[in-house]
């Protein structure tokens, strides 16, 4: 949804925000050094979950909302028309939906006539578009300054052909799984090769900075899985000036995190812990398919998703839950094959909704 349109209900807010809240806005320190270490890598009290920062709430000001993950060079998507896409958001009372951006060298989209079909389509239907960037020109081999630059040109090029379609921005995908030692959670900074930890944070703070060059009311949040939520702490202490917390999590986490020896009975509350001030979305979340539940695994799903949407509502500083994802890929050998919310009856042409979706649309 293109920012414009939004622009007169923000200055609203700010303004009857200024009368009732009296608070200071505190920038991210920038160290003056690489990775430092960082308080929080042990579990603390439920207590101190919940004190929420009123920049929370402006950068969110409507509370929860769903998304859905999509793609756009798939053929599920390509096969369906943009609006019809759109109608299926709105009918779930989804405001967000999560595409992966491809960019070529002078940060045009590769999907360019694709994205702005999508693009007119939810700004019809007040659906806001997250794109996921690639960090196509990160390397880990690379130094720290040149990943910097060419995280930056990655940004700032993008962002300036862009930026009045976005208001959030997704830094990079699973960008900590390369990173990780043999054998470890990702939970501490010992964890991660150091190295290329600093690489990859230089590369993200060029692209943050590059985006908000261009952009100058961009927001952008970085992500990470499982338990490995040091890195995005090993980011935040470089001097990433992200602005959320972006997480993946998935039913099987959900279920084994409670247990020894991780004893996190709520994802939410640890990830509120360690980041106090920052909004947290959950950018992927569904129910792990296996074919030998195949019978069940609809039922399944609605439970385990509808469970997840609730404790995330249960928690303020939680904004957005972006479902992955919303059609099957059924020429795909991986579990994506059946991850969608939306089935085919007949290939690419004929759909019908699973129990979860369903569920979540609007009676």
């Amino acid at each position: 949804m293109q920012k414009s349109i939004r622009i007169n209900s923000l200055i609203l807010l700010f303004i009857v925000a200024a009368f009732s809240v009296r608070c200071t806005r505190q920038l991210d320190p920038v160290p003056s050094s690489p990775i430092t270490p960082v308080a929080g890598e042990t579990n603390e009290q439920a207590s101190r979950l919940m004190a929420v920062s009123p920049t929370v709430d402006l950068l969110n000001p409507s509370g929860f909302t769903l998304g859905i993950n999509g793609h756009m060079g798939d053929m599920p998507y390509l096969k369906t028309a943009a609006s019809k896409q759109m109608d299926l958001l709105k009918g779930m009372d989804m405001k967000w939906y999560r595409l992966n951006v491809q960019t070529k060298d002078d940060g045009s989209m590769s999907s360019d006539t694709r994205f702005k079909e999508l693009s007119k389509a939810a700004e019809e239907k007040g659906i806001n578009i997250l794109p996921m960037l690639y960090t196509r020109t990160l390397e880990l081999t690379d130094t720290e300054a040149s990943a910097y630059q060419l995280g930056k040109t990655l940004g700032s090029n993008f962002a300036a052909k862009y930026g009045k379609y976005f208001t959030w921005y997704d830094l990079g995908n699973d960008l900590e799984l390369p990173l990780l030692l043999k054998g470890k959670t990702g939970q501490s900074q010992t964890h991660y090769n150091r190295r290329k930890t600093n690489v990859t944070a230089a590369y993200l703070k060029g692209m943050d900075e590059g985006i908000k060059s261009k952009d100058a009311d961009a927001k952008t949040m970085i992500s990470s899985g499982w338990l490995h939520y040091a890195f995005i702490k090993m980011c935040e202490s470089y001097g990433v000036n992200f602005n959320a917390v972006a997480y993946h999590w998935y039913s099987d986490m959900e279920k084994s995190a409670p247990n020894a020896p991780y004893n996190i009975p709520d994802i939410t509350l640890k990830l509120s812990t360690l980041f106090p001030g920052k909004p947290i979305w959950f950018t992927e979340f569904n129910y792990r398919y296996k074919e030998a539940q195949k019978s069940t695994y609809e039922a399944d799903q609605n439970l385990s998703v509808t469970k997840f949407i609730t404790k995330c509502k249960n928690n303020p500083q939680v904004k957005v839950l972006v479902i992955y994802e919303l059609f099957n890929e059924p020429y795909k050998k991986t579990e994506e094959a059946n991850f969608g919310i939306i089935k085919w009856v007949t290939t690419y042409t004929v759909w019908a909704k699973k129990i979860i979706a369903n569920t979540l649309t609007i009676k």
